[in-house]
C-alpha cells in the first residue's frame, strides 16, 4: 500500500502518504519514458498527461509509478533496457490476446469497467465515450487488461455496434465484481471510527465512488448513515462520517493529497447518504471550510 494512517493520541487523524521521487514528480522520468518509447515505437502516439506519474500512447495508459522504483538505481544500458522490456510489456501484448478493435462486444464487455478523471482530459483524447459526473470529473469506460487500461472511443463503439449507454451496465458489474476483494483501512480514535481510506492501487479506487453498495460497507465501517467522500487521486478514497469533528481538516487535506499525489483526480467532496452519491452543496462545502 502506498501510504498509511497515523493516530494521534488527541483523537486527530493524520494522513501519510509516500512521496514522490523528484524525477517522477517533475516529469523528468517521464520525458526519458517518453524518448525510449520513440525509438522503439517511433509511429507511437506520445500525448500529454497533466500527470507527470504516467504517460499517455494512444488509447493506452501507462503508469509509471510502478517503474520508476524499478529503475532507480540503474544506468545506462542496463537502465534502458529494463524501460524497454517494461514499455514492450504494454504495447505489444503476447499473441491472441485480445484488443478493443479486433473483438466483439460480447467478447469485450467482460473486461469493461468505469473510470472517474477530470474534464480536461478530453482536450487531449476528444474521442473517448464519455459522460458528466460531477463539475470537475467525467465517467469514462476503459477495457481492462494485466496492469493497464484501454480508453473505450467512439470508433471502438462503432465497430461493435453498440451505443453508449450499453457500457455503463457491465463495467460497473465488473467493477463491483473485482471489488469483493477490495479492502479498506479503518482509523479509529478514541475508541470511535472517524475514517476510512482505500489505497489499494489497482487503478480503481476512485471509480469505486461509483458503487454504492462498496460504499455503504464503508458507512457501516464507520457507523454512520451520511458520509463525505473524496477521491484526490485515482488510487485514493477517503471517507468519514459527514458530522466529523475533523471535517475541515480532512477537507484540506484532500486538497493536499491531489496536490501531491499521483493521477490527480479532484479535491471536490460528495455525499453518501440513502444509497446514492452527490457532491456537496454550498452550504454542506461551507461546513467543511471549503
Amino acid at each position: 500500500m502506498a501510504g498509511g494512517l497515523l493516530l494521534a493520541g488527541t483523537g486527530s487523524v493524520i494522513l501519510s502518504r509516500a512521496g514522490y521521487a523528484d524525477a517522477l514528480s517533475d516529469g523528468r522520468f517521464r520525458s526519458e519514458v517518453a524518448d525510449v518509447l520513440r525509438a522503439i515505437e517511433p509511429t507511437a502516439t506520445v500525448l500529454p498527461d497533466p500527470d507527470p506519474g504516467q504517460i499517455r500512447v494512444g488509447r493506452l495508459t501507462i503508469a509509471l509509478t510502478n517503474l520508476y522504483p524499478r529503475v532507480a538505481r540503474l544506468s545506462g544500458t542496463e537502465r534502458r533496457q529494463a524501460i524497454e522490456s517494461y514499455l514492450t510489456a504494454f504495447l505489444r501484448p503476447a499473441p491472441g490476446a485480445p484488443s478493443g478493435h479486433t473483438q466483439t462486444f460480447d467478447t469485450a464487455k467482460s473486461r469493461l469497467r468505469v473510470q472517474l478523471v477530470p474534464h480536461e482530459v478530453l482536450r487531449q483524447t476528444p474521442s473517448l465515450v464519455h459522460r458528466a459526473f460531477s463539475e470537475t470529473l467525467i465517467v469514462t469506460y476503459v477495457l481492462d487488461e494485466p496492469n493497464r487500461y484501454q480508453y473505450v472511443t467512439r470508433d471502438m463503439l462503432a465497430g461493435w455496434g453498440v451505443d453508449a449507454a450499453s457500457l455503463e451496465a457491465p463495467a460497473l458489474a465488473n467493477l463491483d465484481a473485482a471489488s469483493k476483494k477490495a479492502n479498506f483501512q479503518l482509523a479509529i480514535a478514541d475508541d470511535i471510527p472517524v475514517l476510512v481510506m482505500v489505497a489499494t492501487v489497482d487503478n480503481y479506487d476512485a471509480a469505486r465512488l461509483m458503487l454504492p453498495g462498496y460504499l455503504a460497507q464503508i458507512a457501516e465501517a464507520l457507523k454512520t448513515d451520511s458520509l463525505t467522500l473524496a477521491i484526490p487521486t485515482r488510487d485514493l478514497m477517503l471517507a468519514w462520517p459527514a458530522d466529523s469533528k475533523a471535517r475541515r481538516d480532512m477537507a484540506e487535506e484532500v486538497r493536499k493529497q491531489m496536490r501531491t499525489g499521483a493521477y490527480a483526480r479532484t479535491d471536490e467532496l460528495f455525499r453518501f447518504e440513502k444509497g446514492a452519491v452527490r457532491p456537496l452543496t454550498v452550504a454542506e462545502r461551507a461546513d467543511h471550510g471549503r
